[in-house]
């Protein structure tokens, strides 16, 4: 027996559904990268604004600092170092923490991502084998119900050849019997008819014998009386 499926195969949904995710996964990995991009915009920025503050007091405070007085001359190029140093030093501070924090950021950002993909990636997968689950269940179905169908129809099929083949072979039967009843009725008959007309002819020819041997005694009766 030949069965007739329809529909898609359930292979084809989950190349559906892991293309899918794929195209999720590089589009979350290509908002991690923009957002990535603009935390460190973020950070050079803050560095730049950070220097022209300090530059800006520097200046500010060097202004000040620039009295026309020789005795204080050693005291503003002492200042003025220590200042550039602790210029560089908080900058290279205020660098690395936000260096810091940016890595801290990004890996947030990557683990969220990961985790969300993940888990979009189990939400997606269970779908996939749940769809798969459903459309294999009601194939079965759909394959039962064909089979009890074709089945059905098949024993129908088969229950009208052989009921058929038995109201022929009852039909030959009948007639067949129908002509030994008939001949036997017939030679019975016909046995029947002999045995009356021997029966007859017996009766016919022993009638005929008691007239004839009566006429004969009537006529030697009437001889022996003209006789006289």
């Amino acid at each position: 027996m030949e069965y007739k499926t329809s529909g898609s195969l359930p292979g084809e949904k989950d190349i559906a559904v892991v293309s899918a995710t794929a195209k999720e996964i590089r589009r979350k990995i290509l908002i991690d990268r923009q957002t990535n991009t603009a935390l460190w915009d973020l950070v050079s920025y803050q560095q730049e604004t950070f220097q022209r503050l300090m530059s800006t007091t520097l200046n500010s405070y060097m202004s000040f600092l620039r009295i026309p007085f020789s005795f204080y001359q050693a005291e503003v190029n002492a200042t003025e170092a220590a200042t550039q140093q602790a210029t560089q030093q908080a900058t290279q501070q205020a660098t690395e923490a936000a260096t810091e924090q940016v890595k801290q950021l990004a890996e947030q950002a990557t683990q969220r991502a990961t985790e969300a993909a993940t888990e979009q990636v189990k939400h997606l997968a269970k779908q996939a084998a749940q769809q798969a689950t459903e459309a294999a269940t009601e194939q079965v179905k759909q394959l039962a119900k064909q089979a009890a169908q074709q089945a059905t129809e098949a024993a129908t099929e088969q229950v009208k050849q052989l009921a058929e083949q038995a109201a022929q072979q009852a039909t030959r039967a009948a007639t067949q019997q129908a002509k030994q009843v008939a001949e036997h009725l017939t030679q019975q008959a016909t046995e029947a008819a002999i045995e009356q007309v021997k029966q007859l002819a017996e009766q016919a020819a022993q009638q005929a014998t008691k007239a004839a041997t009566q006429e004969v005694k009537h006529l030697a009766k009437q001889a022996a009386q003209q006789a006289t």
